[in-house]
């Protein structure tokens, strides 16, 4: 049976995982932190009335099925320390983050990388000067909001106007790449649309640099007949009496909201130099990981090679585990 590697146990690790394993592969997982399943256990789905395709119920039932599979070995509290040897015969080290011990892992056929991302740091944009920190919070608490939601509310206190700040980390050089995050977009005019079905009477603005499309259609029209305004620029400053912004046809603007959302996208994690290095791969100019070769016998999936949303993760891991598989078969 071929032994395949797969480092990071977030929804493409484990979407690999489980197809693999179903495919009669061994299967050894490692995840960093205490649980699998990622980032995408903190995000909340955004149906109301009906599923708003988020892509969040693409993982229901997923962990248990991975975690239960016969065919998949679980490592959680574990990193990859170094890579040995070529495909069909690779050593890797693993180290446990919690007590430092290593552990050697011989007869790997393949490694699939599948690390996920990093979100927005502490340190807000140079673009955007913050003065004051009340009522604002990143897209990524949001999610956590509305995973923790009941039926009659989403926030604390009712709010009265809510904006959102797009392409934050994103479009710039000097906040991780020029790059769209594509994310952004999609789960904050859903969010929107949940705010709205909560508080009918609450005033949502977005200010945006440039939009995605999210759904067939005019997906926008929808939310522009729900009454969201869209402005197309990019705040300067967020103080204590609301955001300035530069209204392309009245100057420099101030408004002030009860909740100011900044939507934060995906910037490649910060260990990919470090994977690059360990595992023979390359870096884009974003910092995203890429395969080298035809057959590397490294592979990479998800997040960790290319900014995606839930079901774009999903779908790029089934598909680079079947390539695998397709792999060994040929091979044996």
């Amino acid at each position: 049976m071929a032994r395949i590697l797969i480092v990071g146990a977030g929804v493409s690790g484990c979407a690999a995982a489980y197809t693999l394993a179903s495919g009669g592969v061994d299967v050894i997982l490692i995840e960093k932190a205490g649980r699998i399943g990622g980032r995408v256990r903190t995000y909340g789905c955004k149906a109301v009335e009906k599923c708003r395709n988020c892509g969040v119920c693409l993982t229901a039932g997923m962990w248990d099925k991975v975690m239960s599979h016969p065919n998949i070995q679980i490592y959680t509290w574990s990193d990859i320390l170094d890579v040995k040897g070529r495909p069909g015969d690779f050593s890797v080290n693993i180290l446990n983050v919690n007590d430092r011990s290593e552990q050697q892992l011989d007869g790997v056929d393949a490694i699939l990388i599948s690390t996920g991302f990093d979100s927005l740091p502490d340190v807000f944009p140079a673009h955007l000067h913050i003065e004051s920190t009340k009522g604002l919070m990143t897209g990524t608490a949001l999610e956590e909001l509305m995973l923790d939601r009941t039926r009659t509310s989403l926030f604390d206190e009712e709010p009265k106007s809510v904006a959102f700040i797009q392409c934050l980390g994103s479009r710039d050089k000097n906040e991780g790449g020029l790059y769209c995050s594509r994310v952004c977009c999609s789960y904050s005019t859903r969010a929107a649309k949940m705010i709205r079905s909560y508080y009918p009477e609450c005033e949502i603005v977005f200010f945006y640099m440039e939009l995605q499309n999210v759904e067939s259609g005019d997906f926008y029209a929808g939310l522009r007949e729900l009454g969201v305004e869209f402005i197309n620029c990019r705040p300067s400053k967020i103080g204590e009496t609301g955001i300035e912004y530069d209204d392309s046809s009245e100057g420099v603007k101030q408004k002030d909201f009860d909740l100011v959302i900044l939507s934060d996208g995906i910037r490649a994690s910060i260990d990919n130099s470090r994977l690059a290095e360990i595992c023979r791969l390359r870096q884009d100019k974003d910092g995203f990981l890429q395969s080298v070769g035809v057959d590397p016998g490294i592979y990479v999936c998800g997040c960790a090679r290319a900014p995606m949303k839930i079901d774009e993760a999903y779908t790029d891991a089934v598909t680079v585990a079947c390539k695998i598989l397709n792999c060994e078969a040929n091979t044996r």
